[in-house]
């Protein structure tokens, strides 16, 4: 079940990011918190998923998609983001998840 649950995660993740990347013509591994920002809310999660998989060479790294992590750091990413649009969507999360760690 577990493994169907995160086969459908990544399969949904890979659809929306190819509609993502097609406004902003670079990959998410590249995209600042502005490009961030400008994806529809209902699909900010996805992105913020596909983001945190993504090693630095742009290759997913994890097979599984921590839900309730994602649920956790988005707001603390988005008040992040809205205060610096110009830094790197990675340096969001990881400046966001030490918020939400503590």
């Amino acid at each position: 079940m577990k493994k169907t649950m995160v086969t459908l995660a990544l399969v949904g993740m890979a659809a929306v990011s190819g509609a993502a990347q097609a406004d902003s013509k670079k990959p998410v591994a590249l995209w600042l918190c502005s490009d961030y920002l400008a994806v529809n809310e209902s699909y900010q999660p996805t992105v913020l998923g596909f983001a945190e998989a993504l090693n630095h060479k742009g290759k997913p790294e994890e097979a599984t998609l921590d839900v309730e992590g994602i649920t956790k750091v988005k707001p603390e990413v988005l008040t992040y983001c809205k205060e610096n649009p110009k830094i790197a969507l990675r340096d969001a999360l990881v400046q966001s998840w030490g918020k939400v760690k503590k």
